[in-house]
């Protein structure tokens, strides 16, 4: 791991060296003449800060730095190139700021950037270990702040999820008390760290007596576990709560989501439709999710809800699905769910009378179309990409090369990924678009890396000499990590065939697509390293299996190991049933379901949050 050398202090002449004549905040000499004023230079800083130019805020910073001889501007530009994700060069002006020597804020501040670039480095106990001195008394509240805030991220990578709302909770008590954007900011972080936790859990925590603050918001999340769990009278419940914590800081906002669990129990649908094809490519995907459907309704918590559903089939034609979506609301169906083919769904979309709540099970191609009674969901791999652009960033990477299959499918992935990292600040430095039906993808990963560039070169250099020179091609050095897209077929070539082409250390970070759903230590043993994102149905932890998918695994043992997330996905279409009025008016709200942490977007798109592993030993491990 990178992060040890924050505890040994390098030879501080490499490290200027490094800094100073060929870093990527490299301080040019300049005439003693003319060398700016500490004023000037801190004024340019703020202006590039502002314009997002973090490494030349860093050079100014650092020649504002040598100027005064103090640590404060060094820490600055540390702060710089962490706003832009620049972690090396970061790292190494820490290093060679002498921690031992700091104290007061300046130690703070210093423990601070380390424990950021720790959390961007996947080392979430190293950042915990750092700021376990900080002394908070004496820090002021803004830093203060940032340190709860940082521990609650360093929690949450290792699933703690009661202490991470523990410092969520102390956070809050130290932001100014005019800021409410981040005070909601931080209380809806709160309620979704809480929906993390299990009911018993939630009891177990609840030492404290009242008034006590983080009992308070215990709680408060007891009661949303268990109403989702069983019919509550939630409004008297609350009632009795507010009773108990009169003066505690949970917004109305909070509270009215909470109250609106009790008219879900009210609005849930009486007559359900489902509507899937039964014959065609889509049939086999369908089956599995109807499957997954019916095993949540036969294992519903709430056995006295007892909706009617009625099944329907919908043809190979597009444009079929009017006729039976009409049939279905003539029938009684107060709720529908389906289609799942996307040309469905884009009809579907396009009809401007949908008079009963649906679900679809697909998204349409028109993102920005509005649709009142329409919510979309499905296992789109846009949503996957954007998460791997997040991941990667997190982890503390700013360029980008990318490997992706030539087709409609690759397009729209890479543009999902593009996108967001655009907007995160990375760089797209170089794609690659390979024939997925291939087995040999060494042209386009040459290209990727520059190695045909380098072969170029060295041909180039033997014309000139008229000699025979010995050569190794050398890859591209200003990338950070590669964003594969492939099913697993093709990952299982890719992987090995970039370790060949002398990219064994670059990070590769993919998609679920990359992974058939079930382990197989002999055909994923080439994936070792390879960084994934996939459902919590898939990557759960094998040693808590989940009830329910032990029933689904013993009940249809053959089509859950090739169809698995669809039976996960019709899982979840009828378990948020009821929670989507509630999440659409409270758009923070999150269900914690078996394709991911579900949350509404605009146009009723529902987005999932999947989880992260990696492959040890051709087995995935969280990550």
């Amino acid at each position: 791991m990178r992060f040890h050398s924050l505890y040994h202090t390098p030879n501080l002449i490499l490290i200027i060296l490094v800094l100073f004549i060929s870093g990527g905040c490299a301080v040019k000499p300049v005439n003693v003449q003319t060398q700016p004023s500490e004023v000037d230079l801190i004024k340019q800083a703020q202006r590039a800060e502002n314009q997002g130019k973090y490494e030349q805020a860093a050079q100014n910073y650092l020649q504002a730095a040598k100027i005064t001889g103090t640590a404060t501007y060094q820490l600055q530009a540390v702060a710089a190139l962490l706003r832009g994700n620049f972690m090396e060069q970061a790292r190494q002006i820490l290093n060679v700021i002498e921690e031992q020597k700091l104290a007061g804020e300046l130690k703070i501040r210093w423990l601070i950037l380390a424990s950021r670039i720790a959390l961007a480095d996947n080392l979430p106990r190293a950042a915990l270990d750092l700021l376990k001195t900080v002394a908070l008394d004496q820090a002021p509240p803004e830093l203060a702040a940032e340190v709860h805030d940082i521990r609650a991220q360093a929690y949450l990578r290792v699933s703690k999820f009661l202490d991470a709302a523990r410092e969520q909770v102390k956070r809050e008590s130290l932001l100014p008390p005019t800021d409410t954007d981040k005070i909601n900011e931080n209380q809806q972080a709160i309620w979704q760290t809480l929906q993390r936790l299990t009911g018993s859990a939630l009891i177990q925590a609840q030492v404290a007596p009242a008034p006590d603050t983080f009992s308070g918001w215990l709680v408060l999340a007891q009661i949303a576990k268990q109403s989702h769990e069983q019919p509550l009278d939630v409004k008297s419940l609350v009632q009795d709560w507010q009773m108990e914590y009169p003066h505690h800081p949970a917004s109305d906002n909070i509270l009215n989501s909470l109250l609106a669990r009790q008219k879900e129990e009210i609005q849930r649908p009486s007559h359900i439709a489902l509507l899937l094809p039964h014959s065609g490519p889509y049939a086999s995907a369908a089956a599995a999710l109807r499957n997954g459907f019916l095993s949540a309704h036969y294992n519903r918590s709430n056995q006295s809800y007892r909706p009617v559903i009625q099944i329907y089939d919908v043809g190979p034609n597009a444009e079929e699905i009017d006729a039976v979506y009409s049939q279905a609301v003539e029938d009684g169906a107060d709720f529908i769910v389906g289609p799942l083919r996307k040309k469905s769904v884009n009809q579907l979309t396009r009809n401007l009378r949908v008079p009963v709540p649906t679900l679809t099970l697909n998204y349409s191609e028109m993102p920005n179309r509005s649709t009142t009674n329409i919510y979309q969901f499905g296992l789109a791999p846009e949503d996957e990409a954007r998460q791997v652009a997040e991941r990667a960033w997190l982890d503390g990477h700013n360029q980008a090369i990318a490997l992706i299959p030539e087709g409609a499918w690759g397009e729209r992935v890479l543009e999902a990924f593009r996108n967001d990292w655009d907007l995160l600040g990375g760089t797209l430095l170089e794609y690659q678009f390979y024939p997925p039906e291939k087995n040999d993808f060494s042209p386009q990963i040459q290209a990727l890396l520059n190695l045909d560039e380098s072969r170029q070169r060295h041909k180039q250099l033997q014309r000139i000499l008229q000699t025979t020179l010995e050569f190794e091609p050398r890859r591209r050095q200003d990338s950070d990590f590669v964003f594969m897209a492939a099913f697993p077929r093709q990952a299982r070539l890719l992987r090995p065939q970039l370790k060949f082409h002398y990219a064994s250390r670059l990070p590769v970070y993919a998609t679920s697509h990359i992974y058939t759903g079930h382990i197989d230590k002999n055909a994923d043993r080439d994936m070792d390293g390879v960084i994934f994102t996939d459902i919590p149905w898939v990557l759960n932890d094998r040693r808590t299996p989940l009830p329910l998918k032990q029933k689904v695994m013993a009940l249809w043992p053959k089509s859950v190991k090739q169809y698995t997330r669809f039976y996960a996905l019709g899982i979840d279409a009828y378990d948020i049933i009821p929670s989507l009025s509630t999440m659409k008016n409270y758009r923070y709200e999150r269900y914690h379901g078996q394709t991911g942490i579900l949350h509404l977007g605009i146009n009723n798109r529902i987005f999932r949050e999947t989880s992260w592993a990696r492959f040890k030993k051709g087995v995935p491990v969280p990550y």
